[in-house]
């Protein structure tokens, strides 16, 4: 079932006093299982970038399936290609595409059949595997940095829209179709909260299960197209929205959704760590901040990351985090390193549906 302009879905809470008579599916909100964070992820390796190729910032990272990592370097306007054990492959601009584009670039993927898909403020582009462009898609509106790749479609999301859209690009026919999605109970903070700049393009993931999107007011992701009985998980200490923000200026709202977050809790990203598990991250550092679904068994468990890892990647069942600069032999700093941990999936007997 897709969703429809005025179609509103209610998130039904099990502490809920009353429930909504909103048209449309019903969530049923399950109540996620916790477990320590070092019985769920295991450090294994520590990847270190050519520092011969220094790199700004790690604004977007993924990884094709022959291992090869693409860096989107947001302050230095680059993007990298780096071997599985970090040597510089190539560098290249989005203004390859289009000479008028010096704008920062967003996030970048590779695409399953080969080459890579980049967005910027400007436009999205596609690049052949050696760099050059390819097309600019001037079917798919500008800033739209969160996007994932499924049966040869690429699901861009937008949030800024008082009903968030998915637009779904056929790679194959060049035929665009666009989704509404559910309206947001608090559509100001959804709008606003896209994710910090930590997880700019992490608010859409694909999976052979569906196509899952993340909302700020929400603990889980949510399907695009969901079934007979959606469930959403959610952490035993998630302290759901009450209420939007209502600030006018950009200043005064960001300060207000600051506030907010201080009392409720807000997700700023959802990974795929593997095809059968998807993962919904919190701002709240304080309390749980991860919740992972296994979508085989609709069995969710989260935890508490007391390191506060800055995740940046996630992909068959390893999961990426920045390290510290290293210290070259000349004693300069390099590159950040990237932490890579091994994700140990769990089954229904860590978690069991609770109706």
């Amino acid at each position: 079932m897709l969703y429809r302009i005025g179609s509103v879905v209610c998130v039904v809470c099990l502490v809920c006093v009353s429930a909504c008579q909103f048209s449309g599916p019903r969530y049923r909100v399950v109540e996620s299982d916790f477990m320590e964070f070092e019985d769920i992820f295991t450090p294994i390796d520590t990847i270190r970038f050519d520092a011969s190729v220094p790199i700004g910032r790690f604004t977007f990272l993924d990884q094709s399936d022959q291992g090869e990592f693409l860096v989107t370097d947001f302050p230095m306007v680059q993007l990298h290609i780096f071997t599985a054990s970090g040597l510089h492959v190539r560098t290249f601009e989005a203004s390859g595409c289009n000479l008028e584009d010096s704008k920062l670039p967003l996030s970048a993927r590779f695409l399953k059949g080969g080459g890579m898909i980049i967005t910027t403020y400007r436009g999205v582009y596609t690049f052949n595997a050696d760099g050059s462009c390819k097309q600019q898609l001037l079917e798919i509106p500008p800033d739209y940095p969160s996007f994932c790749e499924r049966q040869d479609t690429i699901y861009f999301m937008n949030h800024k829209r008082r009903i968030p859209q998915i637009y779904a690009y056929s790679l194959e026919s060049d035929i665009v179709r666009d989704y509404d999605l559910r309206k947001p109970r608090f559509p100001v903070s959804t709008a606003a909260e896209m994710g910090d700049t930590d997880y700019t393009g992490r608010q859409i993931a694909c999976f052979d299960h569906g196509i899952f999107y993340r909302y700020a007011e929400s603990s889980d992701g949510e399907p695009l197209w969901p079934g007979g009985d959606p469930v959403l998980f959610q952490p035993m200490s998630y302290r759901p929205p009450e209420r939007d923000g209502t600030a006018r200026k950009w200043g005064s709202l960001r300060s207000q959704l600051q506030e907010l977050a201080r009392e409720f809790t807000y997700s700023n990203g959802i990974f795929e760590l593997d095809q059968n598990h998807r993962m919904v991250t919190f701002e709240d550092s304080t309390g749980v901040n991860m919740n992972i679904v296994n979508m085989d068994t609709e069995t969710g468990i989260s935890t508490t990351d007391d390191q506060s890892l800055d995740i940046v990647l996630t992909k068959k069942g390893l999961m990426y985090t920045l390290g510290d600069r290293e210290l070259l032999p000349s004693g300069e700093t390099g590159n950040r390193t990237l932490e890579v941990w091994q994700f140990h999936p769990f089954g229904s007997s860590h978690s069991e549906t609770r109706r």
